[in-house]
């Protein structure tokens, strides 16, 4: 299985909390939960890549021991169609994930990885109607990232003719509170 995380930069993580902490705070929290993310993953038969076109997060991914992904292409959601064109075996399993979910643990991992194995297409919707997590084992021929890209990720199931899956587990997705 292939997992790709997405992520731009450190410097630039949670800027919502800024009032309450610093870059450097911020910066030490995204590193903490991708690493969360990573370690969640590692040794379950995975190849993950950190999906991104900045430096730091490069030497980050030598840190943890994985892959770097850096596409020629601009934006996110160009960025992680890119890898999954260069990256997806017709046969090979697929997720794509945020890097800072936070309740995210090896036993959970382990249920997803088996359930995306399992059907053409699951996905996850946060409450701004994103898509946190999404794969399977049929690819999409164009990945759409933030707010609403979970109802362009059903279009898209439709148009290559695969049924998508919902996950309704709360460790994997965004509950946001006010």
């Amino acid at each position: 299985m292939i997992i790709g995380i997405p992520i731009k930069n450190f410097e630039e993580a949670y800027t919502r909390l800024e009032h309450i902490l610093s870059p450097e705070e911020r910066s030490a929290l995204s590193k903490a939960l991708l690493n969360n993310i990573v370690d969640s993953f590692k040794g379950l038969n995975t190849d993950i890549y950190l999906i991104t076109k900045d430096k730091e997060v490069n030497r980050f991914a030598k840190k943890l021991n994985i892959s770097a992904y850096t596409s020629k292409v601009m934006g996110l959601s160009k960025e992680v169609q890119n890898f999954l064109d260069n990256k997806y075996d017709r046969n090979t399993p697929w997720c794509i994930i945020h890097s800072d979910l936070p309740y995210v643990n090896r036993f959970n991992a382990k249920q997803l990885l088996n359930e995306i194995a399992n059907n053409e297409l699951l996905a996850s919707r946060s409450e701004d109607n994103g898509t946190p997590i999404i794969g399977g084992t049929k690819k999409m021929n164009r990945f759409h990232y933030g707010k609403n890209s979970f109802s362009l990720h059903q279009k898209e199931a439709i148009k290559i003719n695969a049924l998508l899956h919902i996950i309704f587990s709360k460790e994997l997705l965004f509950i946001m509170r006010l």
